[in-house]
């Protein structure tokens, strides 16, 4: 049985310093429609929770809050969701992981195709985490 589905405030990822670093020092991969940019944080930087996430949809694909609102309330019902994966190879690996999920695609899309991709996109930065953990790179980073 899991431990639970809930995305408290704990682990949502806030404050103008702690976005700045992961956007100066983050590595980034596109996953249509998400642009993910994460990074572990290092000692020196304030710790939090193992898991952050921020969910963004931009102002400039949607205009009316109305539809930014829904789309991020799908992101995180998604993520809420399906999330355990990841809480688990952080548990088991001992690492912290921030990280910002932009939707960037032009158009709106239901409910169901988000959950799709946001599977994939968790299992793509499970595998991202564990590379990066081991000392590998699979990518060079994106910007």
């Amino acid at each position: 049985m899991t431990t639970g589905h809930h995305f408290p405030r704990e682990n949502r990822l806030r404050g103008r310093s702690v976005f700045a670093a992961l956007f100066t020092n983050g590595k980034t991969f596109n996953q249509y429609p998400f642009r993910i940019t994460w990074k572990m944080p290092v000692s020196t930087e304030p710790q939090g929770e193992a898991l952050q996430a921020a969910f963004v949809v931009p102002k400039r694909n949607f205009k009316k809050a109305v539809h930014r609102n829904l789309l991020r309330r799908r992101m995180k019902e998604a993520f809420r969701l399906q999330q355990d994966e990841l809480r688990q190879t952080l548990a088991e690996t001992g690492l912290k992981l921030r990280f910002v999920c932009i939707y960037s695609a032009k158009e709106e899309s239901p409910y169901s195709e988000i959950e799709k991709k946001i599977i994939v996109t968790l299992q793509r930065l499970v595998h991202e985490v564990k590379m990066a953990n081991s000392g590998l790179s699979t990518h060079d980073e994106v910007h």
